[in-house]
């Protein structure tokens, strides 16, 4: 029974103050709260539940549990449904806490009873809203097996404060998941999904600093499709894009998972090649190339063909990336001079 709640809320804002890696699962960054209240309230289980839809929910996901493990990957989260449970789901959407000192004949919880409070002996139960913007957002879910309790209004404050807790640390969760969305979008080409030129910069610096400390070679292919303006004033703009987007599938099909392609600009295209040296990217231009003249790019009945010019070099690992961009910049238009469709070694 807690009578004064500075020590134990003190306690509970300094367990919450503790860095997290927010990037994980729920369970990972919630672990430490959810263990905090299930020692200082003495219950059995305290889980977090987030609705599906915070405005018209249909369900409440289990998403962090005292049970779990802290590296439990639970990706199959226990479901409740509102079709199944009513009376509890709109009691949570009222906003107040729910604290059911016997769990079977309060009329908020009494539906558990058979499917869930009697198999698992779960007696009493403490719930409590985690908000988003002042709107019920999930619960924090306290349960006890020692027969009925009668909650007092300091352990009920107690338990808002740990949704509270959550509530904090599922927000930054929430900012962090929209900044990386943000930043893959500023390193993204919109139209073919590929990084673009300002990703291709920062990378190439990091993989020349990474292959310079272990003396491997680091090469990169230039690629350029031919005659792209005669496709645009053929068949207009829509079909240019379409055929941007078919070349980067076919390109993702025959590169590595570790190699990086980027769109330049345009038509012109740049593949990063880790621990690749001139002589097997030189094979690696080739495969493309090939693949590429094969593929049959469809709009409406027209079967669009496409060829490609590839300039390959070995990035050198002492010089600026702008010098070895150029290398295989000045192959590409030789290549393209030597009457297009080829690779050559820059």
């Amino acid at each position: 029974m807690l009578n004064d709640l500075s020590e134990v809320t003190q306690r509970l804002r300094r367990v919450c103050s503790q860095e997290v890696d927010v990037s994980g699962s729920y369970q990972a960054f919630l672990q430490d709260i959810i263990d905090e209240g299930r020692t200082t309230l003495a219950v059995s289980r305290v889980s977090v539940w987030l609705f599906d839809d915070h405005t018209q929910p249909c369900f409440l996901l289990n998403v962090a549990n005292t049970d779990w493990s802290s590296n439990a990957d639970q990706t199959d989260y226990a479901k409740l449904s509102y079709e199944r449970y009513p009376a509890y789901f709109d009691a949570l959407m009222t906003g107040e806490s729910i604290a059911a000192h016997d769990a079977e004949t309060d009329a908020r919880t009494a539906e558990f009873t058979y499917e869930y409070l009697r198999p698992n002996g779960i007696t009493t139960m403490l719930d409590t809203v985690i908000f988003k913007n002042g709107v019920p957002h999930g619960i924090v879910c306290c349960e006890g097996d020692g027969g009925p309790r009668q909650w007092q209004m300091a352990e009920v404050s107690y338990a808002e404060i740990i949704a509270d807790c959550c509530s904090r640390r599922i927000l930054v969760s929430e900012l962090w998941a929209l900044q990386q969305q943000l930043t893959d979008l500023a390193f993204q080409d919109a139209l073919t999904g590929l990084k673009n030129r300002r990703y291709l910069m920062d990378y190439a610096d990091r993989e020349i600093s990474r292959h310079t400390r272990a003396e491997l070679p680091l090469s990169m292919v230039m690629v350029d499709i031919d005659h792209f303006k005669a496709i645009n004033d053929t068949y207009g703009h829509e079909v240019g894009d379409i055929v941007l987007q078919a070349f980067a599938s076919c390109c993702k099909q025959v590169l590595r998972t570790e190699d990086c392609l980027c769109r330049l600009g345009g038509e012109e295209f740049i593949a990063i090649l880790p621990h690749t040296n001139a002589d097997n990217a030189y094979h690696v231009a080739e495969r493309l190339r090939i693949a590429l003249s094969q593929e049959q790019i469809r709009y409406g009945p027209e079967k669009i063909m496409i060829s490609v010019s590839c300039g390959v070099t070995q990035v050198n690992l002492q010089l600026p990336f702008s010098q070895s961009l150029k290398q295989a910049d000045h192959a590409v238009y030789q290549a393209k001079a030597e009457g297009r469709n080829r690779v050559v070694r820059g």
